[in-house]
Order: structure tokens, then C-alpha cells, then sequence
């Protein structure tokens, strides 16, 4: 169940260029620069703004973009950017640079940090070449539920951690959300054990700690982009797919599976970053407008991406495909799997001691 963009009134060519060329935010537009709303969706090839205060155009308008074009992280964005329109009275507004048109997400967030972008909305799992040793955020099965992720995660220790991390890379983590877990839909084939899935050619994200995962399950994962599956689909190079629920819909990979698994072993979040060029260089009263629209954001997303799962995985049900969660017996050879990867990381040294064994007391807890 996708929901409508939301339409923002856009700039002329000329206010867009003034603001493209001020780099970090800060321009001033002419009252004259505001032209009538636009119905083009943020993705659409031409950048857009957030409203102008109702005497004219905002003070300042900040350029922000999206590392994937999947309707539900563009609307955070749209959400994030209304939300500090509304807080600041309209002195603040955002141009929406097309999603894309950047480059690759790490061009994006490369971007980001380096300052010639002031906000990018981004995963996790795609920091691994911008932030150095992040890539605990890949370790298995220490978020077992949305709940815990809540309370770990998005509002404890976890997220701390990795504000501290990221600010030392160049990166203001403003909003911070529920990504949810990765699952695998398989092809022409009912999976009703952990059996089932040894042997299979398993698309995974080019990622070393998702790989080694569907290595121990007995699977062969095959590295490979996501855009790419839907092919190696319908040419037989794959025999399923690992993504989040959302995404399989994004990438209209719902019609190839047989069986979906709610595997959960991995999780992840969405980022809204700043860079911490323009961070640095804002006013502290608009650093507090950009903290409590991020924090409104993430409850409207939060409400917005169980309501979608539950939808999709509805309709896969409906459709007749097997929507099939692991029983204890399964979880259990999981978390023996991912014990493996996580002795590996405990002596790998690369990692802040004190957090990765607060991070592995949680995979702990959840094994029990």
C-alpha cells in the first residue's frame, strides 16, 4: 500500500540555481523567484522545495537527497523537510535534489559528507566505505524486534553510539528509523525448514557479514545488486533474493516468489544525515527545529512502515505464496550460525570493545 507523495510548491530555474550555487544552505531567494505548486514526485528528474513562508520564499533553503528511490524513504524525507518548514514558520525550506541524479548512494553520501550536500537520506548498511568499522550494524540477530529496536536502537545505546560514530566521519545522524529486518523470497519452492534453503543461489547484498550468513545456512549467496534480481530471476541465475519486505516490492520481485521467510536475522535503519559542515554552521536554535522534526518524522514512518508490511505480506498470503515464519527449533540453528560471525567480530579487534560486547550481550539475550 504505497502512499501519494506529497506535493511541495517548487522554485523557478532561478531561485533553484541560487540555491544549487550556495552550496551549505543559507540562500536568499527573491520574494519574485516562487512559482505555482509543482505535481511532480521527488523522484521525477526535477528538483522541487519545500513551501515558502506565506509573505515570500524561505530565508534559507538547504539541498537534500535520497540514496534510493523507494517511495517510503523519499516521503521521509518530504515529511522531515514539511516538518522544519512548519517548525521554523517558513524561514527554512529544502530543495529536493532528484533521486539518482547524484550518483550511487555512496555518492551521495560521500556528497553529504564532504559539504557539497547538506542533507542525504541513507541506510545503515551503506555506510561501510564513509564510516570507518561501522559495519556492526551488519552483525546477526542482536534486534529480534521492532519493539527492542525501539528501545536499543533507534532511542538507547545503540543509536548513541553511532551518532558519535558518524559525527566523526562528517555525518549529523537528525533523524534516525526503523528499516526493518531481512527476509528471502524464493522461487519455485515451498521452504518449510532450514533445510530447504541448502543449495539454493541466494541473492545477497555485496556485504561480507550477509554472505557469511547464507554461507553457514548451507545456502550459495551470490553478491549482486538489487535492481539486478528480478532478471537473474526470470534467467534462472538466482533461485531467491534477500532484501527487506518493503523492498521486494520496490524492485516488483513479489510475483517471481513462491515462498517468502521472515528470516529476521539482520536489521537496519534509515538515516536522515546532515553534513557536519552545514551543522556546524547553523544557528543552535535551527539545530533544535532539525532534531524535533526528525524525531516527528520517524513517529509518522515508524506507524507508516508496519502498516505497509503488514499490507504486503498480506497480499502475498492472499495470492496464494507460502509466508512462512521460522518455529524456535530454526531460530535456534540461526543464532548457532551467527554465533560464528560474531566470535569472529569479538576477536577481530576492529571494533570499540566496550560497545560491540554491549551489542553482543543483546545477540546473547536473544538466543536464550
Amino acid at each position: 500500500m504505497k502512499t501519494s507523495n506529497r506535493i511541495f510548491a517548487a522554485f523557478t530555474a532561478v531561485a533553484l540555481l541560487s540555491a544549487s550555487l550556495s552550496g551549505c544552505g543559507g540562500s536568499k531567494p527573491a520574494a519574485s523567484s516562487q512559482a505555482p505548486a509543482s505535481s511532480a514526485p521527488a523522484n521525477s528528474g526535477t528538483s522541487q522545495a519545500a513551501p515558502a513562508t506565506p509573505s515570500g520564499t524561505p530565508e534559507v533553503v538547504y539541498r537534500i537527497n535520497c540514496t534510493q528511490a523507494v517511495d517510503l524513504f523519499e516521503q521521509l524525507q518530504q515529511e522531515f523537510a514539511k516538518n522544519v518548514t512548519e517548525l521554523s514558520g517558513g524561514r527554512i525550506g529544502f530543495e529536493f535534489i532528484p533521486t539518482g541524479s547524484i550518483g550511487s548512494s555512496n555518492e551521495c553520501l560521500t556528497s553529504c559528507q564532504m559539504g557539497t550536500l547538506d542533507f542525504v537520506n541513507g541506510g545503515s548498511d551503506e555506510l561501510g566505505s564513509i564510516v570507518p568499522n561501522s559495519d556492526w550494524a551488519q552483525l546477526p540477530m542482536f534486534i529480534s524486534s521492532h519493539e527492542q529496536a525501539q528501545k536499543e536502537y533507534l532511542n538507547g545505546f545503540i543509536g548513541e553510539f553511532a551518532d558519535q560514530q558518524y559525527a566523526q566521519s562528517g555525518l549529523v545522524s537528525v533523524c534516525r528509523v526503523d528499516n526493518s529486518f531481512r527476509t528471502v523470497g524464493v522461487k519455485g519452492k515451498q521452504i518449510t525448514s532450514s533445510a530447504d534453503l541448502k543449495g539454493l543461489r541466494i541473492r545477497v547484498p555485496n556485504q561480507p557479514l550477509a554472505l557469511r550468513m547464507y554461507e553457514l545456512m548451507g545456502a550459495l549467496p551470490v553478491a549482486m545488486a538489487a535492481s539486478e534480481v528480478l532478471i537473474a530471476l526470470e534467467q534462472g541465475t538466482v533461485d531467491g533474493a534477500d532484501n527487506a519486505v518493503l523492498l521486494f516490492d520496490k524492485f516488483n520481485l513479489y510475483d517471481s516468489f513462491d515462498s517468502i521467510v521472515l528470516l529476521r536475522y539482520g536489521f537496519g535503519t534509515i538515516n536522515i544525515f546532515c553534513s557536519g559542515q552545514t551543522w556546524d554552521a547553523m544557528p543552535e536554535e535551527d539545530r533544535k527545529i532539525m532534531k524535533q522534526a526528525g524525531k516527528k518524522a520517524a513517529e509518522w514512518y515508524h506507524s507508516e512502515l508496519l502498516s505497509q508490511e503488514e499490507a504486503l505480506l498480506k497480499r502475498a498470503a492472499e495470492e496464494g505464496k507460502y509466508v512462512i515464519e521460522p518455529d524456535d527449533a530454526w531460530k535456534q540453528e540461526m543464532y548457532q550460525y551467527a554465533a560464528e560471525i560474531w566470535q569472529e567480530a569479538l576477536s577481530s579487534g576492529k571494533y570499540d570493545e566496550a560497545f560491540i560486547n554491549q551489542l553482543y550481550a543483546l545477540y546473547q539475550e536473544n538466543s536464550k
